[in-house]
């Protein structure tokens, strides 16, 4: 499910997928350190203290950009100041770009599945169930 809003030149996409795949966002601590960049989550993700310390990589490094996770629960394509999760990414710097998973009717379930998995991975790691 995906539209495009071409008064505001808006393309909004309710598949996380879909839009990770095409800005490309970084996950990867490891590389994220290999940067120089520390990171705050296991996702690749930064809190809004360190925006400047991005801002002035991305220009330093012009194949870089900033994904910004907002207070609304939405990916934008560009970075947005004063906003909850800020990321790093190298693909499509279209700043209109948006993933909005609201608009997904099922949401709500996708993202209580995604929770229980979460939630159970540490516990199969502790008993030893998983290698």
């Amino acid at each position: 499910m995906a539209g495009v809003a071409n008064k505001n030149r808006v393309e909004l996409t309710t598949d996380g997928q879909v839009f990770h795949g095409k800005v490309k966002t970084i996950i990867d601590n490891n590389e994220l350190h290999w940067l120089g960049l520390e990171p705050f989550g296991q996702i690749g993700s930064f809190l809004p203290k360190d925006l400047p310390t991005l801002l002035a990589f991305c220009c330093n490094n012009s194949e870089y950009h900033i994904v910004t996770y907002t207070s609304g629960q939405r990916y934008v394509n560009r970075a947005v100041p004063d906003e909850k999760i800020y990321m790093l990414a190298t693909g499509d710097k279209n700043p209109y770009l948006v993933f909005n998973p609201w608009v997904n009717p099922l949401h709500p379930l996708i993202e209580e599945d995604l929770f229980s998995k979460l939630g159970s991975e540490p516990d199969q790691i502790q008993r030893r169930r998983k290698a």
